[in-house]
């Protein structure tokens, strides 16, 4: 599995485009409308975006989500069973304190829930920054996209609507079951692996 990194949005969110051997591709959030750099890129290199995968429904993370489906119309919206709610309310997806606008989505998604998979990736429910965070994992590839949960040497914040402290450390020890050497990629911060994560969070005492 390929992997390349987009920088959308006011806050440079890390949205993560996947692809595999078929050309089939991923997209992993899309923080914001200045997506032509993303759309050139798949066109250059011939890809099919086949999903975009949301990790959680903060403002940050789905402002381009309108804009990228209204190109790639084809491709199938996926967010947590618990987030359906992030894409309309604003309460919720705080779209208004990051952009200065309100957001709302009424096109086609489908909700996920741990176990499910979503082509190559398998879902993990990782609850804590927001109620339905999810993780992804591609078992094949060792790769882990895990939204605001797990940061290097950090993880996300709790203080938020729907947050929970308590829940989102049992997710990070959640995460820490899977082997050390996946990649992790978040949505804020460098890559990362299992096993550094794994010290630092034995280092704070959280597992």
């Amino acid at each position: 599995m390929n992997i390349k990194t987009f920088y959308l949005g006011p806050m440079m969110t890390n949205c993560y485009l996947t692809w595999n051997e078929k050309k089939e591709a991923y997209l992993f959030d899309c923080g914001g409308e200045n997506i032509d750099r993303l759309t050139t890129f798949i066109k250059t290199n011939g890809l099919t975006l086949k999903y975009i995968v949301l990790t959680h429904g903060h403002g940050d993370h789905i402002a381009g989500l309108n804009k990228i489906v209204e190109e790639y119309p084809e491709a199938e919206v996926y967010i947590g069973k618990e987030e359906a709610a992030f894409l309309t309310e604003g309460e919720l997806n705080l779209m208004v304190y990051i952009t200065g606008r309100n957001f709302v989505y009424d096109g086609t998604y489908n909700v996920v829930k741990d176990g499910d998979k979503i082509g190559e990736f398998v879902v993990i429910d990782t609850p804590g920054h927001t109620i339905g965070s999810k993780s992804f994992y591609c078992p094949e590839s060792k790769i882990l996209i895990s939204g605001d949960t797990m940061f290097r040497r950090s993880y996300g914040r709790y203080d938020l609507p729907t947050s929970s402290g308590d829940m989102l450390f049992k997710s990070l020890r959640k995460l820490c079951e899977l082997p050390e050497d996946v990649r992790v990629y978040s949505g804020h911060s460098d890559e990362t692996t299992i096993g550094e994560e794994k010290k630092f969070l034995s280092m704070q005492g959280l597992i």
